[in-house]
């Protein structure tokens, strides 16, 4: 089969493999229907590479298939049943998994990453991993689970109660789902993006207030609209804004850190937020929101399609994250990567 493959540091190649066979009786063989492309990846194949990796791997951890077989010990999943999969796998044995803490796992693996994934036309995972998903949405929007995941949990921390003011600081397809989340949970949503596109996509998706950092002071406007208090709520979906995040908050806030940038180094006013009283919370991969995350998707009371603006096929991946990284799409998925299909733009 043809896959996805990162061939060396930074490097991607569509190159033939093996198909993958279940070596232990707790797992499932999915055909995947279609897989996301993360900014992680972007990292991934960054040179040098921004996020840790295995050379080899088969990359892709945003994905939804069908079970094709499973392992003798599998009783929850069938045959035929449309799952999609929770990427991030923790042993469930070690101190930090008992501490309830499994993303910090002694043993913590991720599909896509450093055990293989969802660009081929069929991958191996845990049976445990899987969450059935309606066969009512689309594959590119059912793709979008294991990201949804992650910012329910984000939404979660920031406790946004009706009637609270969100910031949301880049509108890449993360924050764009913070905003479309915020919104949901009542909040009256400030948006901060320099890129043109992807502020038209904040506004489509909830956003009250979209701000241009480059023609606009982002603490004027949320002065206006929050009469000079400052954001109940600020979320940093960069990975670089914690000093803006602390400017925009107000007293009592929450600043909830959730795009990462291993190399980004901030300077911040420690007095600042002993002064304000801010909670700075760090979000990282989601805890037992997987469910949550695909009931928000088969609710269908936030239309997320317009996030994905590129559909593609697994050959034209390459091009794919070259757009990516010139800003010309904002999230790409992969479609049946078992075959060519049609392309391009939606």
């Amino acid at each position: 089969m043809k896959a996805a493959t990162l061939v060396g540091e930074g490097q991607l190649a569509i190159e033939e493999r093996d198909p993958p066979q279940i070596t232990r009786s707790d797992q499932v063989l999915l055909d995947v229907e279609a897989c996301g492309i993360c900014g992680t990846d972007l990292h991934i194949l960054s040179s040098p590479p921004e996020h840790p990796c295995r050379i080899g791997v088969i990359m892709g951890h945003e994905f939804v298939g069908r079970v094709r077989e499973t392992g003798d010990a599998v009783s929850a999943l069938a045959v035929g049943d449309r799952v999609v999969v929770e990427a991030n796998v923790a042993c469930g044995q070690c101190g930090w998994c008992q501490r309830g803490l499994p993303s910090h796992c002694e043993h913590f693996t991720t599909h896509g990453i450093f055990v293989d994934g969802g660009l081929a036309p069929q991958v191996v995972v845990p049976a445990r991993s899987c969450h059935r998903i309606s066969e009512a949405i689309p594959p590119h929007l059912a793709a979008l689970a294991e990201p949804l995941s992650c910012v329910v949990n984000g939404i979660r921390l920031a406790r946004l109660e009706p009637g609270e003011t969100a910031v949301v600081l880049g509108a890449g397809p993360i924050g764009l789902m913070f905003t479309a989340l915020l919104r949901l949970a009542g909040g009256d949503v400030v948006a901060v993006e320099p890129a043109t596109q992807r502020r038209e996509l904040a506004a489509i998706l909830g956003a009250d207030q979209v701000i241009d950092p480059a023609r606009q002071r982002a603490g004027e406007v949320v002065g206006v609209v929050t009469g000079g208090m400052g954001a109940d709520v600020v979320i940093d979906a960069v990975g670089t804004q914690l000093p803006m995040a602390l400017d925009l908050v107000r007293p009592g806030g929450r600043v909830v850190l959730f795009g990462m940038n291993q190399r980004a180094r901030a300077e911040v006013s420690q007095n600042l937020i002993t002064r304000k009283e801010v909670q700075i919370l760090g979000a990282y991969v989601g805890r037992d929101v997987f469910p949550t995350a695909v009931r928000l998707l088969e609710q269908r009371r936030v239309d997320f399609s317009p996030l994905v603006t590129d559909r593609i096929n697994l050959l034209e991946l390459p091009t794919a994250i070259e757009r990516l990284r010139r800003g010309k799409a904002v999230k790409v998925v992969v479609e049946e990567p078992g075959r060519a299909h049609r392309s391009g733009a939606v």
